[in-house]
């Protein structure tokens, strides 16, 4: 999808394997910013690569351009590609450096953060070029700048990336969406960084898990539904670990219940999520 002459958006479609017969239907999306070079935001799942490829060749580009890949944040449906796209290119690859590990040891990421699937999205670590920071820009080229936020939450070291001049505002997964997966490392900092973006300026919204959106009115809605969202799990969270022993299993099965989510979610992922209100 064009959203600018230079900016492009592409849907990259893949499957959870919950279980050997239950799989959850996903998708995330991936930025290609087509400058004299090609610099990639996040790199999809295992196996993107071919259609990454398949897009730049439709817009009459070739794949060995890509001279960038800048990841938003370690988890495996944004870094699943990456490996193989450094291998073929030859590409530097940029991240904040708090998701150094898991993005350059995914055996560490697969313990620490067992994803049901890991392997499925990610086969292989790769090695990080050079580290990124809130506040930074980088100019791809005259008129093309990017701008980079540091937004933890989701993840400690979660980027969002404005482009300046076209005041587009890539949030990547910082911005929770109702009623889905409560999937983040810090409650308080992810509270923050909504906050944050309900500040910045910018007049298209674009995100890993929805479509882009130019309304202001929508967007406003989207973050404001992602803040009550997540006042709701705090007041259940709250509610149910009221004992303070949060290595109970059931409390979280408790939670999930109340917030009228699917039982598989009741995991250590979404525990780790829940826990971290209480910190």
């Amino acid at each position: 999808m064009k959203l600018t002459e230079k900016i492009h958006l592409l849907k990259i479609d893949f499957e959870i394997e919950i279980s050997p017969d239950k799989k959850l239907s996903r998708f995330v999306n991936v930025i290609i910013v087509f400058g004299d070079k090609i610099t990639l935001i996040d790199s999809g799942v295992k196996g993107s690569e071919e259609k990454i490829l398949q897009y730049i060749e439709e817009q009459n580009r070739d794949f060995a351009e890509i001279d960038t890949l800048i990841l938003s944040h370690s988890h495996p449906d944004h870094i699943g590609s990456a490996a193989i796209i450094k291998e073929l290119t030859g590409c530097k690859v940029l991240a904040h450096e708090a998701e150094k590990e898991w993005i350059e040891n995914i055996e560490i990421q697969s313990k620490q953060r067992p994803v049901p699937g890991f392997f499925n999205l990610v086969d292989r670590s790769v090695e990080i070029d050079g580290f990124i920071s809130g506040g930074q820009e980088l100019t791809i080229e005259d008129g093309l700048t990017l701008k980079f936020i540091h937004s933890p939450g989701h993840s400690k070291g979660s980027l969002n990336i404005e482009f300046m001049e076209d005041q587009i505002l890539f949030a990547a997964d910082s911005i929770p969406l109702k009623n889905d997966i409560p999937n983040y490392d810090n409650f308080h900092d992810l509270m923050n960084s909504l906050d944050q973006i309900s500040n910045a300026e910018f007049t298209t919204l674009l995100s890993s898990w929805t479509p882009p959106l130019n309304d202001k009115n929508e967007i406003c809605q989207l973050i404001e539904e992602g803040k009550i969202y997540m006042q709701t799990i705090d007041s259940v969270v709250r509610d149910c670990y009221g004992d303070g022993n949060t290595s109970n299993p059931e409390s979280c099965k408790m939670a999930v219940n109340k917030l009228g989510l699917p039982p598989f979610l009741a995991n250590p992922i979404v525990n780790k999520a829940f826990r971290s209100h209480l910190n």
